[in-house]
């Protein structure tokens, strides 16, 4: 069964990108394949008609993906608004040392996916300030998968890692950043 990516406002379903390609590489060259079978007299139908029915089957399913693809993303334009807004909101507490309330923002802001790059920088910095060396590390290496060539992050890394007493890891952070 096809997995598809819910749009929980409106209630319509998008199929991922992925399975779009998928079939419309299936679409083509199973045209191809009828209409090879059909210029061969395999089967009694026209190969110019079936190769121009597979090819409108997929700029169909093209369009229509990518037209419900801009669709769901321009609905979700006022959230990442507002995320935006969040984000200025903790940063301006994070720059008036206020770090604890600017720590709760950017832990909202990083989600459980810890995926938003700018709140997870914050936010271990926030947590440096805050003397959490525990929690900065989760939060500099969940920014280094997303940005693994960022210096500073490497450094603040090795920080977190002396602060606990953990040399070996604390060498390797160093030098990962001095080689950036």
């Amino acid at each position: 069964m096809m997995s598809q990516v819910p749009d929980e406002e409106d209630g319509i379903s998008m199929l991922p990108p992925k399975t779009v390609s998928i079939a419309v590489v299936v679409i083509f060259i199973g045209g191809i394949i009828l209409s090879l079978l059909a210029g061969q007299g395999y089967i009694p139908v026209d190969p110019a008609m079936t190769f121009g029915l597979s090819m409108m089957a997929i700029v169909v399913l093209v369009c229509c993906s990518a037209t419900m693809m801009v669709s769901h993303y321009s609905q979700r334009m006022p959230e990442y608004s507002e995320m935006e807004a969040r984000f200025e909101e903790a940063k301006s507490r994070f720059d008036n040392e206020e770090y604890e309330p600017a720590l709760e923002i950017f832990k909202g802001l990083a989600g459980p996916r810890m995926n938003h790059k700018r709140a997870l920088y914050y936010g271990a910095r926030c947590y440096e300030e805050l003397g959490d060396w525990e929690n900065m590390k989760v939060f500099c290496k969940a920014y280094l998968k997303l940005k693994p060539k960022d210096k500073e992050v490497w450094e603040m890394l090795n920080r977190a890692h002396k602060k606990l007493f953990e040399y070996e890891e604390a060498e390797e952070a160093f030098e990962r950043a001095s080689k950036l």
